[in-house]
């Protein structure tokens, strides 16, 4: 497991804790030790196009997966002159609750980032 896999498991498991912390100072020790592992993830990112590119296409199938776990409202609602206005409600939550569970926030972050970076190195101004 590299460094990063690393991180991103603690990161993860950090969000986990989170959701679930009732404790005021211990959320906010967790919220510390989340920063401190964003900076520590960014220092051990890929330096290498290459490398870039490979992180980026796993990040993009994590992606992928998580969007196959939501809800596909549209799909399942049907007809809303049918009266699913509640099932949509209720989707639209349960999907919010798969996003911060996945890190959907985090991950989106992440694949920007390296996006950005692999356009730098497109421009020439790594």
């Amino acid at each position: 497991m590299s460094n990063l896999d690393r991180i991103l498991e603690e990161l993860s498991s950090i969000r986990t804790r989170l959701q679930e912390a009732i404790d005021a100072s211990e959320r906010v020790d967790l919220l510390d030790r989340r920063d401190e592992l964003r900076l520590e993830a960014r220092r051990a990112a890929p330096a290498s196009p290459a490398e870039i590119e490979e992180q980026l296409d796993r990040l993009v199938r994590a992606w992928d997966r998580l969007q196959k776990q939501r809800i596909d409202i549209v799909k399942q609602a049907g007809d809303l002159a049918a009266g699913n206005f509640g099932f949509t409600s209720d989707a639209m939550r349960i999907n919010r609750h798969i996003d911060e569970a996945a890190g959907r926030d985090e991950l989106e972050q992440r694949i920007r980032e390296l996006k950005a970076k692999l356009r730098q190195f497109d421009l020439g101004t790594s």
